[in-house]
């Protein structure tokens, strides 16, 4: 019965999502080559030949931006499936955590979909960006979306009860899109910034991720993926034991 609602949610999920509007299939993939463009661009205007040590620039952003989306993806529109599906909820066998888990699995998904295409698509015109450890890079892959997913199963309750609360979370994406080592190497950051910034889990997972793809890349000291699944596992354990405290709370509201 279970895998039944779960694999319904998930046409659903899926549906709407690539039907929101006509561009939505196409902004799937433009989306973070639009962000390499940008941040190429930025590079060329400040005339900095070489911000990454080991690894090409141009592929080093793809491998971060990627890692981010899924995790900021995962997080961002699992938290909101609640209020999205209330009127499932008529129906005794849909639960609130079962939206959740079905759109952060969507997400996740379409994300590994749309990285593997970009992956293709640069590797085509000579970017090198095949993974040198594939193991690596799948752990460091469902790292990240283990964590956002842990954030969405705690967010989720918060938003269903304050909807106004999913702007400002939703505002704080993108600082950090700014302070997980995205954009700038965190290496070139003074060392007690670097110490700061590895409070972030996601941190861990980017520079893990990216030192899949590079063997020259220089991940910065301290990083460590079991830091970003502990992160996880605590986050999504919290979320559901407020699944659980609230479920009642939830469906009726």
């Amino acid at each position: 019965m279970t895998w039944h609602v779960y694999t319904a949610l998930f046409m659903r999920e899926f549906t709407a999502r690539l039907t929101q509007d006509r561009f939505a299939p196409a902004w799937l993939f433009l989306e973070p080559v639009l962000h390499v463009i940008l941040l190429v661009g930025v590079r060329g205007i400040i005339g900095t030949r070489s911000l990454v040590s080991g690894a090409e620039f141009i592929p080093w952003l793809i491998v971060g931006i990627s890692g981010y989306f899924l995790f900021r993806n995962n997080w961002t529109r699992g938290m909101v499936a609640i209020n999205v599906n209330k009127p499932l909820f008529a129906y005794r066998q849909v639960h609130p955590t079962d939206t959740v888990i079905v759109r952060c699995a969507m997400e996740s998904l379409l994300q590994t979909i749309v990285f593997i295409l970009l992956v293709v698509a640069f590797s085509a015109v000579g970017e090198d960006i095949i993974p040198s450890q594939p193991l690596q890079a799948i752990s460091a892959w469902c790292a990240l979306t283990f964590f956002g997913f842990g954030l969405a199963m705690v967010c989720s309750v918060m938003v269903t009860f304050f909807p106004e609360s999913a702007k400002v979370i939703n505002l704080t994406s993108l600082p950090l899109y700014l302070l997980s080592g995205v954009m700038i190497p965190i290496h070139l950051m003074p060392h007690e910034i670097q110490q700061v910034l590895l409070y972030l889990p996601m941190v861990h997972g980017i520079e893990i991720f990216r030192g899949a793809f590079f063997n020259g890349y220089h991940m910065v000291q301290g990083v460590n993926l079991s830091y970003l699944y502990m992160s996880g596992l605590v986050t999504t354990l919290l979320g559901l034991m407020l699944h659980v405290r609230f479920k009642m709370r939830m469906v009726a509201s």
